[in-house]
C-alpha cells in the first residue's frame, strides 16, 4: 500500500519523546503506524528507575528451516534529548516539537536522530510483498537510547534477538553504512569543597556563561559553558565562589552555565553568603581534566574522525560538599576509559556509570554486502564508513549479531542542538534503499528484491 512518509515523519516529530519523560505517545503512534501498513504491533512495557518505557515491535515474513539463526532486525530509537532552549529553535519559531518544511529540509526535535528513521523502515516494508521474505524481519522501536541504549539492552537481556543474525540501526549518516563506531563511557566526578573561612569583605557577582551546544561526539566543534565558568573561576580577582550549575544531558555539550563569584570589594555592605568555598579545588580538578584529554590525542585511529578518544563535561551541580561533574568519553579502539580517567582519582572520587560497547563489523558482512548491492541498484556510490558516536549497534554486536548503522540526515554539527533537521530527499530515498536491502538480504537465494 502507498504510505505517506512525509505526513508520519511530521507526526513522529511533532509527538514529545524525552528520554527521561518515558515514550508511550511515541510507541502509541509508532504501533498506528504498523497498523496502517498492515502490520501487527506488539507493545511491551519495561520499568527502569522509575520510568515506564515501551517498546514497539512486529514481526513479518515467512520461516524457512535453515534461516532460523538469521533473520534481520530493523532497529530506530523512539527517544530524544532534551530540546534546550525553545527560543534557539529558530526555524520552528520556537517550538522544537513544530515539524517544519523548508525546501529539502524538515526541521524539529527527532527529525534526523532518529525517530522519523523508523517512519522510513515501515514505509520499506509497506512497499514489499512481505509474503516472499524467506528470512524474518523484526522491526524494532526502541526507547532509552540517549541515556544509556536502556532498549536494546533490554531486548538482548529479555531474549528479543534470539534468532536473529544481522541488525540494520538507524542513525543519521546521509545513507552511507557504518561499519564500526566508538565506544562510550559515562563517569561521575565528585571533587571535594573547601569552605572559604574567614569569609573576607567582598561582593557578590552571579553571571551567566554562555557556549554553544553539541553532540558531545564533537565538542571542538562547540563551546563548553561549564569550562568557561571553571575559566572563570581561575581568574586573579575570584575570592572565591558560592553558586555553579551548569549542562543537562551529559552527551551534550552544555550551552549555558551559572556561578556566583565572589570578588573584593572592602566598601561591600551586602549580607554575605551562607556559604561559600575556595576556587581551588576546582581550578585543579579543570587543569587535570585538560591534560586528561591532552593525553588521549596522543592516540589516534585514522579511521576515525575525530581521529582521537574526546570527552566532555555535560553537567556540574553541588551535592553534599562536593561539585558532581558528570561527564562522557569516546574511546577509540585500544583505550580503556577506566584507566584513562584514573589521574583524576586524586583529585576526585570517580565512579563509572555506564560503559556502551564500540562496534566493528566485518567488511564482507552478508548485510554490508547486501547494502552496497542495494546502493549500486539505485545509482549510490558504494561505501562504507565509521562514526565517532556509540550506537545502539555495538551491544547487538557484542550479543553476536552483525550489525550495521545507517540512516537519512547530517549527524555532525546538526543533532543534539536547536534547528535539527533532515533532508526530504534523503528521507525518501531511504526508503528506497532499505527496500532494496530487506528485499536481497531476505528474499532468498535468488538475491533479487521482492517489491510488489
Amino acid at each position: 500500500m502507498s504510505l505517506d512518509l512525509l505526513a508520519w515523519a511530521e507526526r513522529f516529530v511533532a509527538t514529545s519523546s524525552v528520554s527521561h519523560e518515558g515514550n508511550a505517545g511515541i510507541a502509541a503512534c509508532a504501533a498506528e503506524l504498523l497498523q496502517e501498513v498492515g502490520l501487527e504491533p506488539e507493545l511491551r512495557t519495561a520499568e527502569i528507575e522509575g520510568i515506564s518505557h515501551r517498546v514497539v515491535m512486529s514481526d513479518v515474513g515467512t520461516l524457512r528451516e535453515d534461516s532460523l539463526s538469521a533473520g534481520l532486525l530493523l532497529i530506530t530509537h523512539l527517544d530524544t534529548v532534551p530540546p534546550g532552549d525553545p527560543e534557539a529553535w529558530t526555524a520552528t519559531g520556537g517550538d522544537p516539537l513544530r515539524p517544519t518544511r523548508d525546501g529539502d529540509r524538515l526541521y524539529g526535535l527527532g527529525s534526523a536522530d532518529a525517530k522519523v528513521d523508523f517512519v522510513c523502515k515501515v514505509a520499506a516494508l509497506s512497499d514489499l510483498d512481505l509474503s516472499r521474505l524467506q528470512r524474518r524481519v523484526r522491526i524494532v522501536g526502541t526507547f532509552g537510547e540517549e541515556i544509556g541504549l536502556l532498549g536494546t539492552k533490554w531486548l538482548v537481556s529479555s531474549g528479543q534477538t534470539q534468532g536473529f543474525g544481522y541488525a540494520l540501526v538507524g542513525e543519521p549518516s546521509e545513507l552511507v553504512p557504518i561499519h564500526a563506531h566508538k565506544g562510550y563511557a559515562v563517569f561521575e566526578a565528585r571533587v571535594p569543597l573547601e569552605p572559604l573561612v574567614p569569609l573576607p569583605p567582598c561582593r557578590v557577582e552571579r553571571i551567566r556563561l554562555e557556549g554553544m551546544s553539541v553532540h558531545s561526539s564533537t565538542p571542538d566543534l562547540g563551546r563548553n559553558a561549564i569550562e568557561a565558568a571553571l575559566e572563570r573561576l581561575a581568574q586573579p580577582d575570584v575570592l572565591g565562589w558560592a553558586e555553579l550549575e551548569g549542562g543537562g544531558a551529559v552527551n551534550k555539550v552544555p550551552d549555558r552555565s551559572s556561578l556566583a563569584l565572589l570578588t573584593e570589594d572592602p566598601r561591600s555592605a551586602a549580607d554575605p553568603p551562607a556559604k561559600a568555598y575556595t576556587a581551588e579545588p576546582l581550578t585543579s580538578f579543570h587543569q587535570a581534566w585538560r591534560r586528561l584529554l591532552a593525553r588521549l590525542r596522543e592516540h589516534r585511529d585514522p579511521e576515525f574522525d575525530p581521529d582521537h578518544t574526546v570527552g566532555s563535561l555535560g553537567r556540574v551541580s553541588l551535592r553534599d560538599g562536593h561539585a558532581v561533574f558528570t561527564f562522557d568519553l569516546r574511546p577509540i579502539p585500544g583505550v580503556d576509559p577506566l584507566r584513562a580517567v584514573e589521574p583524576l582519582g586524586e583529585l576526585a572520587e570517580v565512579e563509572c556509570l555506564r560503559r556502551n560497547p564500540a562496534l566493528e563489523t566485518p567488511l564482507d558482512s552478508p548485510l554490508l554486502r547486501a547494502i552496497g548491492e542495494a546502493q549500486e541498484a539505485l545509482g549510490l556510490p558504494r561505501q562504507v564508513a565509521t562514526k565517532a558516536t556509540c550506537t545502539e549497534a555495538g551491544v547487538f554486536s557484542q550479543a553476536g549479531i552483525e550489525a550495521i548503522v545507517m540512516g537519512a540526515g547530517v549527524s555532525v554539527g546538526n543533532v543534539h542542538r536547536p534547528n535539527e533537521h533532515t533532508r526530504i530527499s534523503q528521507l525518501l530515498r531511504a526508503r528506497e534503499l532499505y527496500r532494496e536491502v530487506i528485499g536481497r538480504l531476505c528474499v532468498g537465494s535468488e538475491g533479487k528484491p521482492c517489491t510488489s
